[in-house]
């Protein structure tokens, strides 16, 4: 007999349910609370869990859950919905579907570099609004071939973003507590402080998890320490930047931001940052592309890795499950 399968959204992909459904036997709940899941979960041996605000694996829902061995969460996250480091102690095996959003966000990432050096949204703006021919409005624009770039954060999406940009430059470096040097020096790339990012390159981009250690890690000395015409990209999470300080320093000086996120969403009317044609603003879409729903066929090669006994590539580990963000 095969074990249960309790699915807290539909299977969009036909396929992945089909394999899934080759070791479960599959249930799915419309509507999921924190009650609803906590009633029924006891005689299940693992969960699909979708993003949702609201809290749906809690620690009553995993200590109800006698037979619970699987995790697998929809969202690139576990933390928003899951008490995940609860459930890792207690031998419960988490997955995600952070792999499906790698090139997606590097290459998105990428556009925004781009489209800040070359200019292009300006010059669209511009000729959507009025201006019939800006052509001389701005300097020279630039390239990023040979350009220096840094990227704070060296978890999938920052290694996704570092080997996008090798196609550019190999002045490439990272800001990352958890990278020897010998291991970055295999990645071919560098290891630098947070200053050293800021000081030494033409494009600093954010790409790390936020957490309460990376709780506004970005700060006014780092702006201030950016040379002239530098760039800041944050595609990560806008309370890892200290928004305010971010805004007036790009508002005072010669500095450009591409920023996906902000701290507050959807940001404000009324920002600063609205009003600077140095900042390029795009509403959290990083994550859009229609490759994003690779996400199932990601969930259903763990599952499948995991019902084989193998190690799913990406299970959890309390230590890893500390440092990314909520979704």
């Amino acid at each position: 007999m095969k074990q249960k399968l309790l699915s807290l959204c539909p299977i969009a992909d036909k396929e992945v349910e089909a394999i899934i459904a080759k070791f479960y036997d599959i249930d799915v709940m419309a509507e999921p609370t924190e009650e609803k899941v906590l009633a029924a979960i006891e005689p299940y041996a693992a969960v699909i869990v979708p993003y949702t605000a609201p809290m749906l694996i809690s620690e009553r829902v995993i200590d109800a859950a006698k037979n619970l061995k699987l995790i697998a969460s929809t969202y690139g996250g576990t933390r928003q919905n899951i008490a995940d480091i609860y459930a890792l102690e207690r031998g419960i095996t988490i997955i995600h579907t952070g792999a499906s959003r790698e090139r997606p966000m590097a290459e998105y990432t990428l556009g925004l570099v781009l489209s800040s050096f070359l200019r292009i949204h300006n010059y669209h703006h511009d000729m959507v609004s009025g201006e019939a021919w800006p052509r001389f409005k701005y300097p020279r624009t630039r390239i990023v071939n040979n350009r220096k770039v840094a990227v704070v954060g060296y978890g999938r999406i920052g290694k996704a973003i570092v080997n996008l940009f090798k196609c550019f430059t190999d002045k490439i470096s990272v800001v990352s507590r958890h990278l020897s040097a010998e291991d970055a020096a295999k990645d071919g790339v560098s290891v630098v402080s947070l200053n050293e990012a800021f000081a030494n390159n033409e494009v600093i981009i954010l790409a790390g998890g936020h957490n309460s250690e990376t709780d506004k890690l970005i700060k006014r000395e780092q702006f201030e320490l950016m040379a002239d015409n530098a760039l800041f990209v944050n595609i990560a999470r806008g309370k890892m930047v200290d928004e305010q300080a971010m805004a007036e320093v790009a508002a005072a000086k010669n500095i450009f931001l591409a920023l996906d996120v902000f701290e507050t969403e959807p940001l404000p009317e009324d920002s600063i940052l609205r009003r600077n044609e140095r900042v390029l603003l795009t509403p959290h879409r990083a994550n859009n592309s229609i490759e994003f729903e690779e996400r199932w066929k990601c969930l259903g090669s763990d599952i499948e890795l995991f019902c084989t006994g193998k190690t799913p590539e990406s299970a959890l580990t309390v230590a890893r499950a500390k440092v990314m963000s909520e979704s």
